[in-house]
């Protein structure tokens, strides 16, 4: 009888919904440098379609932003393909149960990710951490990524009461005289070229994208989704993705020099005669 065969060793790069891009993305970054295989991973959770908010009621998300979602997570598995590698995603399973089979069919060696601030976002993570745990695997590591200003370069602990601040204005001068904005990673991703050895497949991984009402699942309402058509009253069809992102950016600061013409000055006084929107 023949021996099973050896796990393979990866790192783990875990995308959420908040993070679906290349550039500026620590983790990526951290997992490709680190000389094992990457195995990028996406877990299209039911416990954020399920039920409702605890405050108001509302749906979880919604049929218009698991649209956008999708949209982006397509986008983010084609830029992921352009350098040979794979998008892993699993649908209808928990995040910890996904992490779960994954240290059934490898050896995790690290997963990287960005730290979450809220409440359920906070669990799962807890969740992940314990299965990698108890499975005697490799740990977490977690990046920070939400400011402008990373929380390490405050020239203040960020951790004091509230109350140390008296005012908005006193916090922001404190930073703006002693804190630095750290460079992006604007530059194009780091990428290890996609082969054999350097790209990680998972035979458990979803073929295809799921359409809107296959990730909402029980939750999904067909009137509630207005599908591709734009709303008479929205200014822009909004698109998700990086690739749309970069492209509405690029737009929006320097096709149209809107950022000059819109906000410059705005937020600066309450007197409307004063400010550079008196001409809209």
């Amino acid at each position: 009888m023949a021996a099973p065969a050896a796990k393979r060793r990866v790192n783990v790069v875990w995308f959420k919904c908040t993070d679906l891009r290349t550039h500026d993305h620590a983790p990526l970054r951290a997992a490709h440098r680190a000389g094992l295989p990457v195995l990028h991973l996406y877990v299209f959770d039911p416990f954020w379609h399920a039920g409702r908010t605890r405050i108001c009621g509302f749906p979880k998300t919604g049929a218009i932003r698991t649209r956008f979602q999708l949209e982006s997570i397509a986008d983010l598995s084609q830029r992921l393909a352009a350098e040979g590698h794979t998008l892993c995603m699993r649908s209808n399973i928990s995040t910890a149960q996904c992490f779960e089979e994954l240290c059934d069919d490898f050896v995790v060696n690290a997963v990287f990710a960005f730290q979450e601030i809220c409440s359920e976002e906070l669990r799962i993570e807890r969740q992940v951490r314990k299965v990698l745990r108890s499975r005697r695997q490799g740990a977490l590591e977690l990046f920070w990524g939400f400011e402008l200003y990373h929380r390490d370069d405050l020239n203040f602990d960020p951790l004091r009461p509230r109350g140390a601040f008296n005012s908005y204005t006193a916090f922001r001068k404190r930073v703006e005289e002693g804190s630095r904005v750290r460079s992006s990673m604007q530059e194009a991703p780091v990428f290890r070229k996609g082969s054999g050895d350097t790209s990680a497949r998972w035979s458990r991984a979803d073929v295809a994208l799921p359409t809107v009402r296959q990730a909402m699942g029980a939750t999904y309402d067909a009137d509630c989704d207005p599908g591709d058509v734009k709303d008479a009253r929205a200014e822009l069809k909004w698109i998700g993705g990086e690739t749309a992102a970069l492209a509405r950016l690029k737009e929006y600061l320097w096709d149209d020099d809107s950022l000059a013409l819109d906000y410059v000055g705005a937020t600066m006084t309450m007197d409307t005669a004063k400010s550079c929107m008196r001409d809209k």
